[in-house]
């Protein structure tokens, strides 16, 4: 037998892989992270939603935020609603070390991809940074395999390098919008040499503001980029 197939077998039955969201055990041999009973917990985002930041909103125009304030993020839209399953696998591969999980995920994105034609086709794929302290401590950014896995999907180049982060911002979840701005203000930088003339695509794990992609954005836009749009595996409503 194969060493790669003999050791597989050997951690399948060590450790076997269990559901990211209900925690039942997987077949040997399953390739998702979630069960088939599962896997239809991933809902999608409804038509109609909000044309630039993709929130559900009747007709085809912008929601009452967008168009109260001009925005750098030219268009968001999202795989699935950060709910129920979506939730379980985005904490598997962020908070408990299954990249597996998210390289599937970005698989998703690839195969939702042709609901969002309004998207157009990008140069570059660009996942939002970690910041050095955080990706040493996790040993990988989420939002740079999820772009792996989707480029790959897609065709389209991954940016790994060009767009840091400066500040060990705090977690957003734990702030209120004025507060998520404030932390976030400066937090970007993206080198010029790389981007200009560019159409970007942000990636990343899950949008619940957008704060975090509108900064992205903005340091892009100073950068050169031609136009900035993001995508990302689940959007909180």
């Amino acid at each position: 037998m194969h060493a790669a197939r003999m050791k597989g077998l050997l951690l399948d039955l060590l450790w076997p892989q269990t559901c990211a969201h209900c925690r039942r055990d997987l077949p040997r041999g399953y390739a998702e992270p979630l069960c088939a009973a599962c896997l239809p917990r991933l809902r999608p985002v409804d038509r109609p939603w909000c044309a630039r930041c993709g929130v559900p909103h009747p007709g085809a125009g912008l929601c009452a935020s967008c168009r109260a304030s001009a925005s750098a993020c030219r268009m968001i839209r999202a795989a699935s609603l950060y709910r129920e399953a979506s939730v379980s696998l985005i904490h598997a591969f962020k908070y408990r070390g299954r990249k597996s999980a998210a390289l599937w995920a970005g698989g998703c994105m690839a195969r939702a991809w042709t609901r969002f034609p309004e998207l157009g086709r990008p140069d570059a794929l660009v996942p939002v940074p970690l910041h050095r302290r955080r990706l040493a401590e996790r040993g990988y950014n989420q939002a740079e395999l999820l772009a792996e896995s989707l480029g790959r999907g897609l065709g389209i180049p991954l940016m790994r390098r060009g767009l840091a982060r400066l500040k060990n911002t705090k977690p957003q979840w734990t702030l209120g919008r004025k507060k998520r701005l404030e932390n976030l203000a400066g937090a970007f930088a993206a080198d010029a040499s790389l981007f200009r003339g560019l159409r970007v695509l942000l990636v990343d794990d899950v949008c619940t503001t957008g704060a975090s992609l509108e900064e992205c954005a903005r340091a892009l836009r100073r950068a050169g980029a031609q136009g900035v749009s993001a995508y990302a595996f689940a959007r909180e409503l």
